[in-house]
């Protein structure tokens, strides 16, 4: 009876801290190798429809899945109610920059993906892991409920520099230099989203600004 007891204590313990996730003083160690980008390939991203052309640094899923299986059955982080997209990358050049500044200017796609791909560039572009992420807004006009995780980026200098090479090639084809700024930039890996997923138009910022949880690459 006493070892019936026993075992039932121990069961309750362990469900208890898979439902509880990380503690607040825990770090979620997410493993390094997802650090090195150049050893997947660059994948371009065209269409024809709108949203559809934008530039992404390609990440090996495989060592974001445990991240994203860690969160979703975390209670407190999104209690298994997040998608996912099966795939994860970092969105460099976003489709509304695309279609609304640098496409009207005369910058097209496979001038992106050019830039790009030339040496595997934006592949090779080395970044480090700030923290877990999560935004949460009330959209309109439906009125619903919010909400994606991500994980949040820090010392991406080489991504930035793209994105300068990118404003460059804007600005020569007679773009105005107001409309689109390199440096206003936050980039992430989303992680998953309870709907959709969400972007500064619904009023959110995915920076340092959104950080909840210690994150580190080992």
């Amino acid at each position: 009876m006493r070892v019936a007891t026993s075992l039932l204590a121990t069961l309750a313990l362990v469900a208890s801290t898979v439902m509880a996730g990380p503690r607040p003083s825990d770090t979620i160690v997410i493993n390094k190798k997802v650090l090195q980008t150049s050893k997947v390939p660059f994948i371009p991203h065209n269409g024809t429809a709108l949203f559809t052309n934008w530039v992404g640094l390609n990440v090996d899923f495989k060592y974001v899945q445990p991240i994203f299986d860690l969160v979703n059955a975390t209670h407190s982080l999104s209690n298994g109610t997040l998608l996912s997209r099966g795939e994860s990358h970092v969105t460099v050049i976003l489709p509304p920059e695309y279609d609304n500044i640098l496409h009207p200017a005369g910058v097209t796609i496979d001038e992106l993906n050019a830039l790009a791909s030339h040496n595997n560039r934006l592949q090779r572009a080395k970044f480090e892991i700030e923290c877990l992420g999560r935004v949460q807004v009330v959209s309109k006009p439906d009125n619903a409920f919010q909400q994606a995780v991500q994980i949040i980026l820090k010392n991406f200098g080489d991504i930035v520099a793209y994105r300068e090479d990118v404003y460059k090639l804007f600005v020569k084809k007679g773009g105005n230099p107001a409309l689109f700024d390199p440096w206003n930039f936050t980039p992430h890996i989303t992680l998953g989203y309870k709907i959709r997923d969400i972007f500064v138009e619904d009023g959110v910022f995915k920076g340092k600004n959104a950080c909840i949880h210690k994150m580190v690459a080992k």
